[in-house]
C-alpha cells in the first residue's frame, strides 16, 4: 500500500527556518516512499457502556511492517537516514537508522510499538495516533523531514473493520453497485459518490468502530460530507450526505452483496 508519493520536505537545521518548504529534488537530493503492508495497524475492542473517547482498549493486533525506499536521486551526500516516532504529537523517538535503502521496519508487538513513547496499553484510547516520520542528515549537517505525503506514517488506534465489497443503491433509475475498496486499517475508498454510480468520482471515509465519516477529499473542489453507521446486517446507511451546490442532507443505504 503506497502511503507517499508527493515532492516535498519540511527542512531543518542551523541556518533553515524548520517551516520552509523545498523541493526535495534541489534541496534532499531524492525521493523516497513508504509503504507498509495490510496488517500494519494497532486495532482493538474498546470497553463496553463507557463514551469511547473515554474507553479503555484491549488490543487485539499491533503489528507494523513499512519500508522505506529511494524512488530517484541518489545518497551520496546523506549521512544517515532515520525513522523517528511519537504518540499524540508528544516527544520524539528515534526508532531506527541507517545508511541504506530500502529499509524495512518490522515490529511485531505493542510493547514494541510504544516503547520510548512513555505510554501503555491501558493509556490508549480509540482514535489515538502513532505516528512515524522519516529524516535524513545530510554530509553537511543540514537535517531533513520528509512532508506527511512522502516520508510519513500514522498508525490510528481504531476497532477491526471489513467493509471491503460491493454494495448496491436503489435509485429511482434503478439498482446500481457500488465498490469498497480498503486504503488502509479504517481508511475505505467508494469507487463513485453516491448519486453518481457509474462515473467513477472516487470518495474515501473512515469507519472508527462504526461510525463512519466521508472524507472532503475527492477530484473536484465541491464540498462534501457524511455521516453514518453500519447496521447489524453488515450494511452501511448514511443518514446524512451532502455535496456543495448539488444535494444536502441526503441519506443512502448501501446494501452489502
Amino acid at each position: 500500500m503506497i502511503m507517499a508519493v508527493a515532492g516535498l520536505l519540511v527542512i531543518t537545521g542551523c541556518e533553515t527556518d524548520a517551516e520552509t518548504v523545498a523541493e526535495i529534488a534541489d534541496e534532499a537530493g531524492m525521493l523516497i516512499q513508504v509503504t507498509a503492508s495490510s496488517d500494519s495497524s494497532i486495532l482493538g475492542s474498546p470497553a463496553s457502556g463507557v463514551d469511547l473517547p473515554d474507553a479503555e482498549v484491549t488490543i487485539t493486533n499491533a503489528a507494523l511492517d513499512m519500508t522505506v525506499s529511494m524512488t530517484s536521486g541518489s545518497l551520496d551526500n546523506i549521512a544517515k537516514i532515520e525513522i523517528v516516532k511519537s504518540f499524540n504529537d508528544g516527544p520524539e523517538v528515534l526508532l531506527a537508522e541507517t545508511t541504506t535503502l530500502p529499509y524495512n521496519l518490522v515490529i511485531q508487538d505493542l510493547d514494541g510499538l510504544l516503547a520510548g513513547t512513555g505510554v501503555v496499553e491501558s493509556d490508549l484510547r480509540i482514535g489515538n495516533v502513532l505516528a512515524f516520520r522519516t529524516k535524513i542528515t545530510q554530509t553537511d549537517g543540514d537535517v531533513y523531514y520528509y512532508n506527511s505525503a512522502m516520508g510519513n506514517y500514522e498508525m490510528v488506534v481504531n476497532c477491526s473493520s471489513d467493509l471491503a465489497g460491493t454494495y448496491t443503491i436503489s435509485y429511482s433509475s434503478g439498482v446500481q453497485p457500488h465498490y469498497i475498496t480498503e486504503l488502509s486499517p479504517g481508511l475505505y475508498q467508494i469507487h463513485s459518490m453516491m448519486g453518481w454510480p457509474t462515473s467513477s468520482y472516487a470518495v474515501k471515509f473512515t469507519d472508527t468502530c462504526g461510525i463512519l465519516e466521508l472524507l472532503n477529499d475527492w477530484q473536484f473542489s465541491n464540498t462534501i460530507y457524511g455521516e453514518g453507521y453500519v447496521d447489524a446486517n453488515g450494511n452501511i446507511i448514511w443518514t446524512t450526505t451532502g455535496v456543495e451546490n448539488v444535494y444536502d442532507g441526503s441519506n443512502w443505504t448501501m446494501t452489502k452483496l
